[in-house]
């Protein structure tokens, strides 16, 4: 997978090479998806990766160069947030009515997939006639300035305080959302899990046991998340007053098992929450801090050595006799 970070190169260096496969991948993407749908979904998560890497370098990087690429990012991605968000919602229709055993044609959902259906439609017309286009153009535009993407000191400490501001946040978005038990602040947690993968991810290789596993336990939260906050959204959408998709005792119903869904989701993302935000931030930080030193300082051991095997002794050298 390209989106790790190489302990042997210098910072800078890893993150330009991160960056630049990213944006070569959701480029891709979009110019020739198998499906517009799917080309949709990849390029976005590539733009979520970038975002997270900058998150990470942001303590090292001029704060200009940040937020000059954050917003050009976060541009692309609402362009293409249309498509994506009606086919999710559709998928979260037909998920809920899966885990909850009713039918998909029991009390209002049917015509509120109706509805789904015609919103997805009118995004993807608007895709093929113009987003796809403006994002591969963006996209293009971004890789020079990625190319200038550069942080300083040139090595972890520019990502140190990154990483521990990041998961410090996160950490107290968990706190605050169970605290309120709002949607919007869970939401905000969900986000800052989501980087929490993402920037597991990129620090894999300094120690690929723990910090796959981490970031796999934190995937399984985010999709945890992602799913409450799908629920949040159709309960809202089926409660709008101009908005009727059925009776009164049919709404009732549905939201009564959209309120019993969220209660079950938020249980389980209560306890993995507690298990992966146990340590505070400054250990955690300083603990792959340490971890980074190890293999970057085993890298350039073996880069020397292979210079060393490669350089032939001047006493060494055979020549022929002459006959």
């Amino acid at each position: 997978m390209t989106y790790r970070l190489d302990p042997a190169k210098p910072m800078s260096e890893a993150l330009r090479q991160v960056a630049f496969a990213e944006l070569e991948i959701a480029h891709g993407a979009l110019s020739t998806p198998p499906e517009r749908h799917s080309g949709v979904h990849n390029a976005r998560k590539c733009l979520k990766r970038l975002r997270s890497l900058l998150l990470l370098a942001r303590p090292g990087m001029p704060e200009p160069a940040f937020a000059d690429l954050t917003d050009k990012l976060t541009t692309i991605a609402r362009g293409l947030a249309a498509a994506r968000d009606a086919h999710a919602l559709i998928d979260a229709v037909d998920k809920l009515h899966r885990e909850t055993g009713a039918g998909p044609g029991v009390g209002p959902i049917h015509s509120l997939r109706a509805w789904l259906e015609k919103r997805r439609h009118a995004a993807e017309q608007n895709l093929e006639k113009s987003a796809a286009s403006d994002a591969m153009r963006d996209l293009l535009e971004l890789r020079p300035a990625f190319a200038g993407l550069a942080v300083y000191p040139d090595d972890f400490r520019s990502l140190a305080k990154g990483l521990r501001l990041c998961y410090r946040d996160t950490r107290k978005a968990f706190q605050h959302g169970f605290a309120s038990d709002r949607d919007e602040d869970l939401h905000d947690w969900r986000k800052g899990v989501q980087h929490h993968w993402r920037q597991m991810q990129l620090l894999a290789p300094c120690f690929p046991s723990e910090l796959t596993a981490r970031a796999e336990a934190a995937r399984t939260l985010s999709q945890i998340l992602g799913d409450d906050h799908d629920i949040s959204l159709l309960s809202r959408l089926i409660s709008t007053p101009t908005m009727v998709f059925g009776t009164q005792e049919e709404t009732a119903a549905f939201l009564k098992r959209c309120r019993k869904r969220h209660k079950a989701l938020r249980k389980e993302a209560s306890k993995q929450g507690e298990l992966l935000f146990a340590e505070r931030s400054r250990p955690f930080a300083e603990r792959l801090a340490a971890y980074w030193s190890i293999a970057a300082g085993g890298a350039a051991k073996a880069a020397g050595e292979a210079r060393v095997d490669n350089v032939v002794a001047f006493g060494d050298v055979r020549t022929p006799r002459a006959g």
